[in-house]
């Protein structure tokens, strides 16, 4: 299995969004390289979210802005559905 281009470059969070029940979020993740991706997260109980996707990120993305326009559209976010 290759490794993502990403793994282990440093990256910083320029924002967290949450669904509007509070049951989903997605970290908003800047690189060094200057690619965007997502963390999306499941609610979990009490103030614990668990990573969707097995610790992958969603991406990559032009900008922040990108991925949180990609994001807030999904119906995974939106809970139409799981």
């Amino acid at each position: 299995m290759s490794e993502s281009p990403i793994h282990a470059q440093e990256c910083r969070s320029a924002f967290k969004l949450y669904s509007e029940d509070g049951k989903r979020a997605a970290d908003v993740l800047e690189f060094r390289n200057g690619e965007t991706y997502l963390d999306e997260q499941e609610w979990v109980e009490g103030t614990t979210f668990k990573n969707r996707h097995f610790g992958r990120l969603v991406g990559p993305f032009a900008s922040p802005a990108d991925a949180e326009k990609f994001i807030v559209s999904t119906p995974w976010f939106q809970g139409s559905r799981a």
